[in-house]
């Protein structure tokens, strides 16, 4: 293989909706051209992904309406028609992925998320192409792991990357293929600290917490509403901007209306995330399911202190009382008292952000993208030569960092454990 030549790539990216995955996507997918990979992405079936990746001037786009999640939540009865919905999706997608890659001449195809991992796996396969599924999550339920392990002794990825150490260990169990490290990274020249605070920072705040999710249980957001109801008493001066959507925002909303929580304010869906981060003082993330979190980087990239759960993919990103606080996940209090710490102790959290900054600078979208081109020109080089992929599945060894070693996250994720946070001190 010519290590000049550019490769072909095919990138799927289911995308009904528009979080931490799909901006991962369009980062990258922006970004490795300059490293010789030639991206087409294949995303939808929701728009504001497409629109992301036209922002980023990605050439080579193919909105695709076969991707599941493009009609509204199913309630009741119309639950049980899901399976099959989603089946007549993998049909549709699997002759229209038949059809680009025979007229492409793509190298390999990189996955995201689950039903691109099996209609990608289906076409690789049927074309021999390698095929690397991306992971971003570190829980999958016991069901959920029995389908994998029993679909991937028949249909089973190349290379499987993912995003942080934790997530490796809840996917190595049941896909047997090769695992690299390959931490999120940040967009730089986007998220800094020089952003103007004026769009979104209340004029009366003496200082501001900031909250950026999907409105779902598991992100905790209810944390986040009682937290702000404990700091109208405690910190009078405190605004708390919550930005993000979801189904439950109604019930959230309830939630802070029933405990006084007047200081909380619902941004709903915000596309400025550098003015939002530049209107908040410290960020909080008291969610209960992660991968490799990209509000921790943007939050830090924009020089702000953070506080998390201390659940193990965000326990790998951050060092408690060293670039952030950490509480344990469900504490609210413990959340509270770490934001009341830090809303008292400006020296805190200008050292808290200094040192997060630092980390952040390391973790660039464009050193990220030089890891998976790095990846993905191995990959194409050992399936060619008959020496990797899933053939070797079974005997290969754990995770593996990411080439390009320089790049932060992939350095230091594989020796990293998670740790117990240490109680934060009183702010009395």
């Amino acid at each position: 293989m010519n290590e000049s030549a550019p490769l072909r790539v095919l990138y799927l990216q289911p995308a009904p909706l528009f979080g931490g995955a799909e901006r991962q996507a369009v980062e990258q997918a922006a970004a490795l051209e300059r490293f010789g990979i030639e991206v087409t992405v294949v995303a939808g079936p929701g728009s504001a992904i497409i629109d992301w990746l036209e922002a980023k001037s990605v050439r080579r786009v193919i909105k695709s309406a076969n991707f599941p999640g493009g009609w509204p939540k199913q309630r009741g009865l119309l639950k049980a028609t899901l399976p099959f919905r989603v089946l007549d999706c993998g049909l549709r997608a699997d002759v229209e992925l038949n059809q680009l890659v025979a007229h492409g001449r793509y190298q390999a195809i990189l996955a995201s998320l689950p039903f691109a991992w099996i209609t990608g796996a289906l076409v690789a396969h049927r074309h021999h192409l390698p095929i690397a599924w991306r992971a971003g999550g570190a829980y999958i339920n016991p069901a959920q792991a029995a389908g994998m392990w029993a679909l991937t002794r028949f249909l089973r990825p190349d290379l499987l990357i993912c995003n942080g150490l934790a997530v490796a260990r809840t996917f190595r169990p049941v896909v047997p293929a090769p695992v690299a490290l390959l931490p999120n990274g940040v967009d730089l020249e986007r998220f800094h600290p020089d952003a103007s605070p004026v769009r979104y920072r209340p004029a009366e705040a003496t200082v501001v917490v900031g909250y950026a999710a999907r409105l779902a249980t598991r992100k905790r957001p209810q944390d986040v509403v009682a937290m702000g109801a404990r700091l109208r008493r405690s910190v009078p001066g405190a605004r708390v901007l919550i930005a993000g959507e979801g189904s439950r925002r109604p019930e959230y909303e309830r939630q802070a209306q029933e405990l006084g929580a007047d200081n909380v304010r619902f941004l709903g869906y915000v596309s400025d995330m550098p003015a939002f981060y530049a209107a908040c003082d410290i960020v909080v993330l008291p969610s209960s399911c992660e991968g490799s979190s990209n509000v921790l980087l943007e939050a830090m990239a924009c020089g702000k202190a953070v506080v998390c759960s201390d659940i193990p993919p965000l326990v790998e990103q951050i060092r408690d009382h060293e670039t952030g606080l950490i509480h344990r996940l469900g504490d609210v209090d413990g959340l509270a008292a770490s934001v009341e710490l830090l809303a008292v102790n400006p020296a805190l959290r200008a050292s808290l952000a200094a040192r997060g900054l630092e980390v952040a600078r390391r973790s660039s979208n464009v050193r990220a993208a030089e890891c998976l081109a790095g990846l993905v020109r191995r990959l194409v080089a050992e399936y060619a030569a008959g020496t990797g992929g899933a053939s070797r599945a079974d005997s290969s060894p754990g995770p593996r960092p990411a080439p390009a070693a320089e790049h932060e996250s992939a350095r230091a994720y594989p020796g990293r454990e998670p740790t117990r946070p240490r109680a934060a001190p009183s702010a009395d």
